[in-house]
């Protein structure tokens, strides 16, 4: 399964009021590190440090907020896949209908 449909599968389960996801992204060659970084560097991916059961995680706006953007997260995945990057996607926490801070009404 190509790392695109993966992601496509992790999206599509969501509820329609989704926000915010977090995505786990776990290399199969340590050795291809480097260009996978590269491939991922649009999505801002947060790279793991010390022992875990990931490489990186990236989290993902639907509409707004502090992740990438679907298409972005989805074209990042791709190149993983023109490159021939093996990998495992899963998802991690999801928040719902999360909404952005009203407008400042006093201050310069």
């Amino acid at each position: 399964m190509s790392h695109v449909t993966a992601f496509d599968d992790i999206v599509g389960e969501l509820p329609s009021d989704w926000s915010l996801l977090v995505i786990y992204i776990a290399l199969e060659d340590s050795l291809r590190l480097g260009e996978a970084r590269v491939a991922l560097a649009r999505t801002n991916p947060r790279p793991l440090f010390g022992p875990g059961d990931h490489d990186f995680a990236i989290t993902v706006a639907r509409v707004q907020g502090r992740g990438s953007a679907v298409g972005v997260v989805r074209s990042a995945l791709a190149m993983l896949d023109d490159l021939g990057i093996g990998a495992r996607v899963w998802p991690g926490t999801a928040t719902s209908v999360q909404r952005p801070a009203p407008a400042h009404r006093y201050g310069p």
